[in-house]
C-alpha cells in the first residue's frame, strides 16, 4: 500500500479487493478530521465506500485501484481510479417494501443504487478519463451546505 500525502490531499493505491472499502473510508475520515472538517465524515465515508465498491466491480483480481481525498477552498473532492475505460452507470431505483427482497439468499440482489446515493449527497459528480486506460470517478461535497 503506497501513501502519498500532500497539504491539500491524500492518495493511496490498493489491491482491488472488497476489503479496501473500509480502509478507504478510514482514510477519508482521518483526512477530514485533520483538516477540521469532521462534520463531513458521515457523508464522505458513504460516498467513498460507494465509489470504491464500483471500482472493485470494474476491476480484475490482479488490478489496483487508487483512492484520493482532496481539500479545496469550498469543497472536498473524493475520487477513485480504476483501470476500466467504461463509465459508471447510474441506475434509477424505485425502492419500496414491496420490491425489496429480504430473503437471505437474495441479500446482494437488493443493491444497485450506490451511484444514486452518491449523486444525492454530492454537489457534483464527474468522470476524468486517463491515458492509456482507466478513469477517475469523482464527487465533490460542498463545505458551506453542511455547516
Amino acid at each position: 500500500m503506497a501513501l502519498t500525502e500532500k497539504k491539500t490531499g491524500v492518495s493511496r493505491q490498493f489491491a482491488a479487493s472488497s476489503a479496501v472499502a473500509g480502509l478507504a473510508r478510514d482514510q477519508v475520515a482521518s483526512a477530514l478530521r485533520e483538516w477540521e472538517l469532521s462534520f463531513l465524515v458521515p457523508d464522505a465515508a458513504l460516498v467513498m465506500g460507494e465509489l470504491v465498491a464500483n471500482a472493485i466491480v470494474a476491476s480484475g483480481l490482479a488490478d489496483v485501484i487508487k483512492v484520493h481525498v482532496g481539500f479545496r477552498v469550498a469543497e472536498v473532492v473524493l475520487a477513485v481510479w480504476d483501470r476500466c475505460d467504461g463509465r459508471p452507470l447510474v441506475q434509477k431505483v424505485e425502492l419500496s417494501l414491496e420490491t425489496l427482497d429480504l430473503r437471505e439468499e437474495n441479500f446482494d440482489d437488493n443493491g444497485g443504487w450506490g451511484l444514486s446515493i452518491v449523486e444525492s449527497l454530492a454537489s457534483r459528480c464527474w468522470v476524468e478519463p486517463t491515458r492509456p486506460s482507466g478513469k477517475w470517478v469523482c464527487a465533490a461535497l460542498k463545505l458551506e451546505e453542511r455547516r
